[in-house]
C-alpha cells in the first residue's frame, strides 16, 4: 500500500479552491453553450434527461427480494440445439451436462415441495430473451442458471457464482458455500455480472459456472453422473435452505445412501 503524505490545512484550502473555480468554469462554460441552442433542443435536451433519470430508478428498484418468500425456481440449462457452449475433449458438450445438472436440481427441488419451472427441458435452442421472458412470467419466483466454464489456460479450475442485483447477493453466497462443500473444490468466488439473464430479472437470478470444462480433472467429473447428481444436490440444499433455514433439506437415492455411510461421493475420486 502506498504511503499518502497528510495535507496540511492550507494546501487542503488551496486544492478545494481550485476544484471549485475549475466546477464553476464548467458550469459557466455549459450554461452559455445551453443559452445559445433553440428553445425546442433545450427543451428537447431536458426531457431526454428526465427520461434517463426515470430509467436509472426504474432499473434499481425494478428487482423484487424474494429470496425468503419464493415458491417456484426457474431453472435455467445454459445453452442447447444449435449452441453447444464449451466444448472440449476432456469433457462432454457443455449443452449436455447443463441439461443433466438442471433436471437433476429441478426433481430435487420438486421432491423438497417447491415449484419448478425449466427454461428448456430438451436439446433446444432458446434465446436469452425469451429466457428472460420465462423467468419474469412467474410470481414469487427466483432463477438459477447452470453452465459450465471454459478457459484456454488447461490448468485453471473451480467454482464460480454470479449475480447482478444485490437482492441477489445472498442467494449467490449460500449457493456458492454449499458447492466449496464438495472435497477438492476450487474457489473462483462470486462475482458481480452483467449477462442479460440476469440483468433483466425480476427476481433474485444467480447464474452457477460448475467447474471448466478445459480442464482434464473437472472436464472428466463432468462425465461422470454421480458428479452431476452430487452438483445437483449441493445447489438444492442451498436453494432450499435459503427458503426454509437449515436442515430441512434431506438428499433423495443413491447419494443420500453415500452421505450417511460418509462416503466423500465422486468428487473425491
Amino acid at each position: 500500500m502506498k504511503r499518502l503524505r497528510k495535507r496540511s490545512a492550507s494546501g487542503t484550502d488551496a486544492l478545494q479552491t481550485r476544484a471549485k473555480s475549475g466546477k464553476n468554469f464548467w458550469l459557466e462554460t455549459n450554461f452559455r453553450l445551453l443559452n445559445r441552442m433553440s428553445r425546442p433542443i433545450r427543451l428537447a435536451l431536458a426531457f431526454a434527461l428526465l427520461a434517463s433519470l426515470g430509467a436509472c430508478a426504474t432499473q434499481t428498484g425494478r428487482v423484487k427480494n424474494t429470496t425468503k418468500t419464493f415458491t417456484t425456481v426457474v431453472v435455467d440449462a445454459g445453452h442447447g440445439g444449435k449452441d453447444s457452449g464449451t466444448y472440449r475433449r476432456s469433457g462432454p458438450p457443455e449443452k449436455v451436462v447443463t441439461l443433466d445438472v438442471a433436471q437433476r436440481l429441478e426433481r430435487k427441488l420438486r421432491e423438497s415441495q417447491l415449484k419448478t419451472v425449466m427454461t428448456r427441458s430438451s436439446d433446444t435452442f432458446i434465446p436469452l430473451d425469451q429466457r428472460v421472458s420465462i423467468e419474469n412470467s412467474q410470481k414469487n419466483a427466483i432463477f438459477v442458471s447452470i453452465h459450465f466454464n471454459d478457459s484456454r489456460r488447461r490448468g485453471i479450475r473451480g467454482f464460480e457464482t454470479y449475480y447482478n442485483s444485490g437482492v441477489s447477493l445472498d442467494l449467490a453466497n449460500r449457493i456458492h458455500g454449499k458447492l466449496m462443500t464438495i472435497p477438492r473444490s476450487a474457489n473462483r468466488g462470486i462475482h458481480a455480472a452483467n449477462f442479460r439473464v440476469l440483468r433483466m430479472a425480476n427476481y433474485p437470478a444467480v447464474l452457477v459456472e460448475c467447474g471448466f470444462l478445459s480442464n482434464r480433472s473437472e472436464g472428466n467429473q463432468a462425465r461422470d453422473w454421480e458428479y452431476r447428481e452430487l452438483l445437483a444436490d449441493r445447489i438444492a440444499e442451498a436453494i432450499v435452505e435459503q427458503r426454509y433455514g437449515p436442515g430441512v433439506y434431506q438428499p433423495t437415492g443413491r447419494l443420500a445412501l453415500q452421505l450417511q455411510s460418509g462416503s466423500s461421493g465422486p468428487a473425491a475420486h
